[in-house]
């Protein structure tokens, strides 16, 4: 591969990696204090921040932005979208309310059921 080719797929990689809200730490490690880089995924999207004043850690459907959607499990950048767009219709009341997104069924729902609350608009 070319340097030039190199630098634009290692650009594309990072802000890849950033448009995903992933957040690199330099660190030590154990053995010999080499540094090494962890990523920690980021839970809030800017547009979106997740205030202390919440009364559970869990993720509430109603208000969550992007990438918090997309930390359940089963639930991507697609299904968050969907998510977004069916609360905005009609806020979710119920839990089984995640049925009315498209694609997500019986299966899904009861992978992210016991992860997601629906406060402020369920008032769980």
């Amino acid at each position: 591969m070319k340097p030039r080719q190199r630098v634009i797929v290692m650009a594309l990689v990072f802000l890849s990696l950033f448009y995903q809200g992933v957040r690199w730490k330099l660190g030590s490690s154990e053995v010999g204090n080499k540094p090494e880089i962890r990523s920690s995924k980021i839970a809030v999207e800017a547009s979106e921040p997740i205030t202390e004043e919440r009364h559970c850690h869990l993720v509430h459907v109603n208000t969550a932005g992007m990438a918090e959607l997309q930390t359940l499990p089963g639930i991507g950048p697609v299904f968050a979208e969907r998510i977004i767009i069916e609360r905005r219709e009609r806020p979710f009341l119920e839990k089984r309310d995640l049925l009315r997104v498209a694609g997500i069924g019986e299966k899904r729902l009861a992978q992210i059921i016991d992860l997601i609350c629906l406060y402020p608009e369920g008032n769980e």
